[in-house]
């Protein structure tokens, strides 16, 4: 499975545990950065991104191909 696939499967499966959540953009650089942009019905949290974070990042073989991963909402909340 090609990595961008691979990312965007596991970026699926943690926003299906979200339903709030929507995915606005994802973007993986040349230099397999991960840009994730999410927004939510009632806004996102930083727990919300940290959670996105953990079900791509855990699920991904840094000896297989190493990343730089960011998950962020313009309208993050505490």
């Amino acid at each position: 499975m090609a990595f961008k696939d691979k990312v965007s499967a596991l970026l699926d499966e943690g926003l299906s545990q979200k339903p709030s959540l929507f995915l606005i953009d994802l973007t993986i650089t040349d230099t397999y950065k991960i840009i994730v942009t999410l927004d939510g019905d009632n806004g996102v949290s930083l727990q919300d991104c940290i959670d996105i974070s953990r079900a791509i990042e855990h699920n991904l073989d840094r000896e297989e191909q190493d990343f730089l991963l960011e998950v962020a909402s313009a309208g993050a909340s505490t």
